[in-house]
């Protein structure tokens, strides 16, 4: 592998930035729009000394994004922030863990799961996931409040949504979401996330035995029946599909709920229309960019991409919060309008790894938001905004928790 070096690189090399701009926490570091500025690819230093690449323009983005010279497989991977546990891990590619594979592996798997999360498939779900709002809302208003936000709502909708999907026992919900976040924290131990991964593939596994034997009609059953993937592929499908299905939409009702309550003539304009909420759900999605480290690439092959040179080996990373911040791509893009049609955006990728779950995801938030907003007129923060926490040191951004009240 060819180790490229940092006088190589006619601009500066930068660190990844994880802190946000004090008072502002919804914008993504300040380094990334001056990268941009310099260069939409820029060289990246990676904590382990390699000089990769930085990708904080949209069209750059969607280009990687879309490059099947830009490989996907564990060989060479390296995150941009040091991440506790790294020592752990390998580049032998665990069956069934697509989002780790180049096709036509990723191919395969994508068509055995497609069809799960097409629109007529989610639109089915919307009465389910209507009725496991309602409930929580329920709940949440018998408390009387103040309320965490996220434990009594953001984080458990999803949840339920996935774990009705994937077959999950509900008695196993609450421990599949803890060490979810376990493995998602930058600041657990190597040893934490260690325990975390052998007892979830415990857990995993069991569940897996269960819908073997049961064939029920989760997805999981139905991957029993209608495929011949072997139980180690099912673990790595179930696992992608767990934490796919819980960090972002978990990250993004708490993030969205904090930032329309931080925008009070947005809320009051969504308020008066309501017809507005599926642009509100794609502008925050932009706005947002919950996932703040990644995607990461590795060039398969040397080739020039963009007018600069790119040897094999070397690491890409991608910031989508700084892409869907691109003054070329959007308008005032700083700005939160939910009427501004924002549909470009890559808050779930693009390319063969566009997030599957899209769909899912899209409807969850357009349900929660509406029924969340419906239901408390008068929701409010129950602390100081600068009192409110923020997962900087997490893979996925959001709020530690969100105090409300009405």
């Amino acid at each position: 592998m060819t180790q490229s070096r940092e006088s190589d690189h006619p601009l500066t090399t930068r660190p990844f930035p994880t802190a946000r701009p004090s008072g502002c926490p919804f914008d993504p570091p300040a380094p990334f729009a001056e990268a941009r500025q310099e260069c939409p690819v820029s060289p990246l230093r990676y904590p382990d000394g390699h000089i990769g690449h930085l990708i904080t323009g949209l069209r750059s983005a969607r280009a990687v994004l879309g490059d099947t010279r830009f490989s996907s497989l564990p060989p060479g991977k390296r995150s941009p922030v040091k991440v506790p546990g790294s020592e752990l891990s390998t580049d032998v590619l665990p069956p069934g863990m697509f989002v780790n594979m180049d096709p036509p592996e990723h191919t395969r798997y994508r068509r055995l799961l497609s069809k799960h999360f097409t629109i007529r498939r989610v639109r089915e779900l919307r009465p389910r996931i209507q009725e496991m709002t309602d409930r929580l809302l329920d709940e949440m208003e018998g408390k009387g409040g103040p309320v965490d936000l996220v434990e009594a709502f953001a984080k458990p909708l999803p949840t339920l949504v996935t774990s009705e999907l994937l077959g999950l026992p509900e008695e196993n919900r609450a421990q599949f979401g803890h060490h979810v976040d376990v493995l998602f924290s930058l600041s657990s131990s190597g040893e934490e996330m260690q325990e975390s991964m052998t007892l979830l593939g415990g857990m995993l596994h069991a569940l897996i035995a269960a819908a073997r034997k049961d064939q029920g009609p989760d997805i999981l059953g139905r991957l029993t029946v209608e495929t011949d993937l072997t139980d180690e592929e099912l673990l790595g499908i179930t696992f992608v599909l767990l934490i796919a299905g819980l960090e972002t939409t978990t990250n993004m009702l708490g993030l969205g709920t904090y930032a329309l309550l931080r925008h009070p003539e947005q809320l009051a304009a969504l308020r008066a229309d309501w017809s507005l909420m599926d642009g509100a759900v794609e502008e925050l999605l932009r706005y947002l960019s919950v996932v703040q480290i990644g995607p990461i690439r590795v060039a398969a092959e040397d080739f020039e991409f963009e007018g600069r040179p790119i040897r094999k080996g070397e690491v890409v990373t991608v910031s989508l919060p700084a892409a869907n911040r691109d003054p070329l791509g959007f308008d005032d893009p700083d700005a939160f309008d939910i009427r501004r049609g924002a549909t470009r955006h890559l808050a779930f990728g693009s390319g063969p790894h566009q997030c599957m779950g899209h769909h899912l995801a899209r409807l969850e938030l357009s349900i929660g938001y509406e029924s969340l907003l419906r239901r408390f007129p008068g929701l409010e923060l129950a602390v100081p905004a600068e009192e409110i926490g923020l997962r900087e040191m997490m893979v996925t951004y959001g709020v530690l928790g969100l105090p409300v009240r009405w």
